[in-house]
């Protein structure tokens, strides 16, 4: 700086720094007085009320009047303005895309889903329906597009999240090197991560679902696809070229390994995702030419696990064949990983009738049985997961 020059009015590094640290201990214990704030951090009362006032001035934080008194004057009560921004959640499926928007808090706010068209698979027509879709949630939740601070999208595919790129998603159309990320921003102008989908779920219930406070585990996802993400010491684990988890190429014991063909789909979803199960019911009603096949035939992967809980016969041995094949997946990541906890979730993985099978099979080893549990979040995981990276994406930008 030139001499005679005068520095620009910002806070300084260190205020940033204080306010950031305030910021988090105010989302923590929400709502919270400065006294409390003082004692949490460790700070001094006039710096506390200094980045209280900056905080404020941001609209970060809000007044909400006096506490109760402990003998003294009523503390002055704060809490974090969760309302100053949103984020948004967005799953794309195979079928369809779904979205959330929630406050900073994390609180959904408004939801909106929509089914493709044969067109709207392709890459540029899902951003444009994620713009709509958008735009549909704004105007239920009385905002606008400024307001929306970052967004994270999952893709049923081998994702590098770095460069945010799907590199290949077998089940939607023309999904291979995709730049995914860059195509959301320059859509939406709104800062963007894209992740694989089971990821996104496994977040989810690491946040707020069944893997709450555990911090080895894995999520398997069955339903249109198969995939597995993982959780190693309460972190993601995307492996060297981003394909950790994707056990839908796994093989399958007693069936003939073929080469693994990224743009394919692989041996085990072939087998156990929605389509291999509802085959394999077909077969099983063909085999022994049930009265009202054409009707029996058209159920789907859930309604043949129904019927194998109602005591059918066939549809039992279904449901054992995938457990099976499900456990014996299972024991092998146990072999690598030694997870404490195994989720179900997904479309198919979450029915209870499944998870019941798989865990009485896993339950006859003497070690690499981890616990088995069903998804609390159910098909919501993917949305919770989002929130929650876009929470942590934002946390670092409000202050920025």
């Amino acid at each position: 700086m030139n001499e005679g020059e005068t520095q620009p009015s910002r806070p300084s590094h260190l205020r940033q720094a204080n306010a950031r640290g305030l910021l988090r201990l105010l989302r923590e214990h929400n709502p919270c007085s400065k006294a409390d704030l003082v004692r949490l951090s460790g700070l001094s009362a006039p710096t506390v009320s200094s980045a209280v006032g900056y905080l404020e001035s941001l609209g970060l934080v809000e007044k909400l009047g006096d506490g109760e008194s402990s003998g003294g004057r009523p503390p002055e009560m704060l809490r974090f303005n969760a309302g100053h921004g949103y984020v948004a959640g967005v799953d794309i499926g195979g079928t369809r895309l779904r979205m959330v928007l929630a406050d900073l808090n994390g609180r959904v706010v408004t939801q909106w889903a929509t089914r493709f068209t044969e067109r709207q698979r392709m890459p540029k027509a899902v951003c444009g329906l994620i713009r709509d879709g958008l735009k549909v949630m704004c105007q239920e939740a009385s905002t606008s597009l400024r307001r929306v601070l970052h967004v994270t999208a999952g893709a049923p595919g081998i994702t590098n999240v770095e460069s945010g790129v799907v590199m290949s998603a077998p089940n939607l159309r023309e999904w291979n090197d995709v730049p995914l990320r860059m195509m959301i921003e320059r859509e939406l102008g709104i800062p963007a991560l894209v992740e694989n989908d089971t990821n996104l779920a496994a977040v989810g219930e690491h946040w707020r679902g069944s893997a709450s406070g555990v911090e080895d585990f894995i999520f398997v996802a069955l339903g249109t696809g198969v995939g597995a993400g993982i959780f190693i010491s309460g972190r993601l684990h995307h492996g060297a070229n981003w394909s950790a988890g994707e056990i839908g190429y796994a093989g399958v014991n007693g069936r003939p390994r073929q080469p693994l063909e990224v743009h394919e789909t692989g041996q085990m979803e072939r087998s156990i995702g929605g389509l291999g199960i509802e085959a394999e019911w077909q077969r099983l009603l063909a085999r022994e030419r049930r009265a009202s096949m054409s009707e029996l035939g058209k159920l789907r992967a859930t309604e043949i696990f129904d019927l194998a809980v109602d005591g059918d016969r066939l549809a039992g041995q279904v449901v054992q064949t995938m457990a099976q094949i499900l456990a014996d997946c299972i024991v092998d990541l146990a072999l690598a990983l030694d997870p404490e906890m195994v989720i179900l979730g997904g479309g198919v993985g979450s029915h209870p009738e499944l998870c019941r099978v798989t865990a009485r099979l896993l339950g006859r080893n003497e070690f690499a049985k981890p616990e088995v549990r069903s998804s609390s979040l159910g098909t919501q995981a993917q949305l919770h997961g989002a929130i929650s990276l876009s929470l942590a994406a934002t946390a670092a930008r409000l202050l920025a």
